[in-house]
């Protein structure tokens, strides 16, 4: 009860209530809410989820003619560039197999489709805007980046702190006080760029190389010319824009899906469909039991079948995460896996004709008609 004259009221709290409210008091600490934003691990970029579903329809039927031009032209040289030395072993082609369907699996499907295309900055892909963000959210820029416009891009928010908030705070003060991780940061920044404008200086010209190789009639150096206006013109159209090239090339690069997948079907169900077996893994530990150093070194060629995956996360900008989803799980990645059945199956039954599985792989009166 209060006592007259305005005094302050008594509080009374016993020995236990004190001690709990003590403890209470200690499991908390003041954190400085700029800290907190920038630690927060919670950031969804608002770009996906704002286009209705037709415009995104649209979007992944126009990425089909930007994005996946190299990788689905990868069935043309893969199974040639692994076994360099013709095929050894029956099984081998199982185990190579195998090798294909886990590495695209694992690559473009879980690691681009299903977890680097959310890390977006606001909606553009790339190394450089991994790197944008990492600067945004810690002091880690070797060079100044404060720009006003920065600031509209976050809101900043008072989270509770959690275990989460401060695994993060503690890697976000290890990058900043370290000139070491900023430098190497910045490198690897770099780096990554610098291997993905190689990547899309060299693998459109093995791809061109190896689908005008196989017109029969042509010789050597024609191919080779042949090639270079190709890609000349490739290059050349590519300033009318993502839009315009992108309904340009879609509709053709749905008809190679098509095609490639059809052969596929064709091959497996008439030559061999046991080659379905590849997707055990077994055989991939059993190939490299039986070829040792060779058969790490075939990886090489194994990997080209996903030559272009890149593309999926720097092209984000011209698209959106729904639609890279949608147009490589429902049509690239079907596709790829039955063509690649389909050469597998071809081979078991003709394995010398492993140096150009594609066109000889091709039904006779198809391929004639070509």
């Amino acid at each position: 009860m209060a006592e007259e004259g305005g005094n302050q009221p008594e509080i009374n709290l016993d020995d236990k209530g004190l001690k709990d409210r003590k403890v209470s008091w200690a499991k908390l600490r003041r954190v400085d809410s700029l800290n907190l934003e920038a630690g927060r691990l919670s950031f969804k970029p608002s770009h996906s989820s704002q286009l209705s579903w037709k415009t995104t329809l649209e979007l992944a039927f126009q990425s089909i003619g930007v994005i996946y031009g190299d990788i689905g032209t990868s069935p043309l040289y893969v199974f040639a560039s692994t076994f360099t030395d013709g095929i050894q072993h029956n099984d081998d082609i199982l185990g190579v197999l195998s090798l294909i369907i886990y590495t695209l699996i694992l690559v473009p499907m879980v690691k681009y489709v299903f977890i680097v295309l959310w890390a977006n900055d606001n909606g553009d892909g790339g190394t450089f805007a991994l790197y944008s963000l990492i600067c945004r959210y810690a002091k880690v820029s070797l060079i100044p980046n404060d720009q006003p416009e920065d600031r509209q891009l976050s809101n900043y928010r008072l989270d509770t702190p959690s275990n989460q908030l401060r695994r993060a705070q503690k890697i976000k003060e290890m990058l900043e006080n370290s000139k070491t991780a900023k430098i190497v940061l910045f490198l690897l920044a770099i780096l990554g760029t610098s291997m993905v404008i190689g990547d899309g200086v060299l693998t459109p010209c093995i791809s061109v190389l190896s689908a005008v190789g196989g017109i029969k009639p042509l010789s050597q150096d024609t191919v080779v010319l042949v090639s270079i206006a190709i890609l000349i013109i490739i290059f050349c159209v590519q300033r009318f824009g993502t839009d315009k090239v992108g309904y340009s090339f879609a509709p053709a690069i749905c008809l190679w899906f098509s095609f490639i997948s059809g052969i596929g079907l064709y091959n497996l169900f008439k030559h061999d469909p046991s080659v379905l077996r590849a997707f055990n893994p077994k055989y991939i530990i059993d190939y490299f039991k039986r070829n040792g150093k060779n058969g790490w070194i075939s990886l090489g060629g194994v990997v080209l079948c996903i030559t272009g995956t890149e593309a999926m996360f720097a092209d984000l900008g011209h698209f959106n995460v729904r639609a890279i989803q949608i147009s490589f799980s429902g049509i690239v990645f079907p596709a790829l896996v039955t063509a690649y059945c389909g050469q597998a199956a071809y081979l078991s039954k003709f394995p010398d004709h492993v140096a150009d599985t594609f066109y000889d792989s091709i039904p006779g009166k198809l391929l004639n008609r070509l």
